[in-house]
């Protein structure tokens, strides 16, 4: 057995449903737990005030507790042909104007490198 090559499985369930919070496989259509449909979900992001959900139109921000614990209701969505002089600002921060409103969301370093990574495919 200690000659045996370790086999390495790489998590698959990793798109996570905004809705229920299960992680679902790649281009899984519908959330195997919920039935969200996910096919307009681009990635989603936990943080620590906030989830985040990237669909092909718009970002929307679904705050947490002071505690980051659980999600208070409230929800801010973004269009993304509204969203204006984006910038990946200092310390961690994701900057950008809206209907006129400088929005700041402060993110994760690991976040804010997927929000830079699929930056062309939301056109920002």
């Amino acid at each position: 057995m200690e000659n045996e090559k370790e086999i390495k499985v790489e998590n698959q369930f990793d798109l996570i449903c905004p809705e229920c919070g299960v992680g679902n496989i790649k281009g899984t259509k519908d959330c195997i737990v919920c039935g969200k449909n996910l096919e307009d979900t681009i990635t989603f992001l936990e943080d620590d005030s906030f989830d985040l959900e990237i669909t092909k139109n718009a970002i929307i921000e679904y705050r947490k507790t002071f505690w980051g614990d659980n999600r208070t209701g409230k929800v801010n969505k973004y269009n993304l042909n509204e969203i204006k002089n984006v910038e990946y600002g200092p310390s961690s921060r994701f900057i950008f104007l809206y209907n006129g409103k400088r929005i700041v969301i402060p993110l994760r370093e690991e976040n804010l490198e997927k929000l830079k990574e699929i930056k062309e495919v939301l056109n920002l």
